[in-house]
């Protein structure tokens, strides 16, 4: 449990996430994070030589990722700092999180920017050198296809590994399955309404130079798919008597999104309103059984909630890292989560997954949200490769 890492309100941000191939295609992910950087400092009059550490998190690689958390800081504006680059696939927002509050609550640092980006589109295709195959023909992988379909311990795409532990936990329906996947869309809207006021909360828009002439703003989500009751019953399952269709999963996408973590007086200073404390109070991580990557959602989150020394019960909002239906609905079933309080104004399976930043992002509105009710506890929760999960738990008060 931290009891010393802080975030001051209003101090994070999320870019617009774009849908791979989209807008934001040919986009440099640590150029632009940093650039995003730079703008969230100018918005909220922070000075970036303020910082005195950084976390940065990115799961894709891209030209000079070998330099990231550096090159990122110089980028930013402040090339007094670095830290750690980190990557652990869907979960690397919340350990770069946990890594800043350790940080923090031990005094190795005082004020550190928390930093996570990914760009699906356009990802490596790699090589590496084999003597010994035939003709000398190379080793190859292509980054993202080849590990979104098949795990190289778990054997299985990441898809299935949804469908096997929904069979575990009593089976979910097709039905089911759409009818979420429906409600999930729903609560994004929430988001949208009123032109868009929630986002504008903490949303960043990004500048984009599609050529030497012409420039493109960003300022909302880019590529979001209407998901309909009609729409869903169309499509035939991914698999013969499958819960998942690929209208109830994620796609992959493009964005960036941070926040900075702090001491308690420091946070009071940066804060747009310092009558209003946020605080990092937990964190929690689990790994499920083979191939059964959505079911290592629910016991990473009881771990949170046992090292902040409270139960679902105490919670105002919950956010999860859901790139399919199944992780919700089996999360439900097993924590006793209460639906009105799981995922409104969105979730990565409506606005996508860039993989690095969809925890910050979930993160984020978690905060936006606690405030609008007037504090409590929130919980972020998600799934990541390798079988894995990762959560934060953060009051507000």
């Amino acid at each position: 449990m931290f009891n010393k890492a802080y975030i001051p309100y209003k101090g994070y941000w999320s870019s617009p996430f774009s849908r791979w191939q989209g807008s934001l295609q040919n986009e440099h992910p640590i150029k632009l994070a940093a650039a995003t950087a730079k703008k969230f400092m100018e918005l909220r009059g922070y000075d970036p030589l303020m910082l005195d550490g950084c976390v940065y998190g990115q799961t894709i690689g891209m030209p000079h990722w070998f330099y990231a958390n550096p090159w990122f800081c110089a980028l930013m504006g402040n090339d007094k700092v670095s830290g750690p680059t980190l990557s652990q696939a869907c979960a690397t927002s919340a350990t770069a999180v946990y890594k800043a509050a350790c940080d923090v609550e031990v005094g190795a640092y005082s004020n550190v920017l928390v930093a996570t980006a990914d760009r699906c589109s356009n990802g490596p295709h790699s090589v590496w050198p084999n003597p010994n195959g035939p003709g000398g023909e190379v080793i190859s992988e292509n980054w993202l296809m080849d590990n979104f379909n098949n795990d190289p311990y778990g054997g299985k795409a990441m898809f299935m590994t949804a469908e096997l532990v929904a069979k575990d936990n009593g089976g979910v329906s097709k039905e089911e399955s759409d009818a979420w996947s429906v409600k999930l869309y729903e609560k994004y809207l929430q988001a949208l309404a009123n032109d868009r006021e929630f986002q504008k909360g903490y949303m960043i828009p990004l500048e984009v130079q599609l050529s030497k002439k012409k420039t493109l703003t960003l300022a909302e989500d880019e590529g979001i798919m209407p998901i309909t009751a009609e729409g869903l019953a169309k499509l035939k399952p991914i698999i013969p008597d499958g819960a998942l269709t690929f209208g109830a999963q994620t796609h992959p996408a493009d964005g960036n999104a941070g926040m900075i973590v702090t001491t308690q007086d420091k946070a009071k200073e940066l804060s747009k309103d310092p009558g209003v404390t946020i605080q990092i109070r937990s964190y929690g991580y689990a790994r499920a059984p083979k191939a059964r990557m959505a079911a290592a959602v629910s016991p990473s989150a009881l771990m949170a909630l046992k090292n902040a020394n409270i139960e679902v019960k105490d919670l105002a909002a919950v956010k999860t890292h859901n790139p399919f239906s199944v992780n919700d609905i089996v999360m439900c079933r097993i924590t006793k989560i209460p639906e009105e309080i799981l995922n409104n104004y969105g979730s990565s399976l409506v606005f996508g997954h860039p993989q690095g930043p969809t925890g910050a992002r979930c993160m984020v509105e978690l905060i936006e949200e606690l405030v609008k009710k007037g504090g409590g506890y929130g919980l972020f929760a998600g799934c990541a490769a390798g079988d894995t999960g990762a959560a934060v738990v953060i009051k507000v008060n």
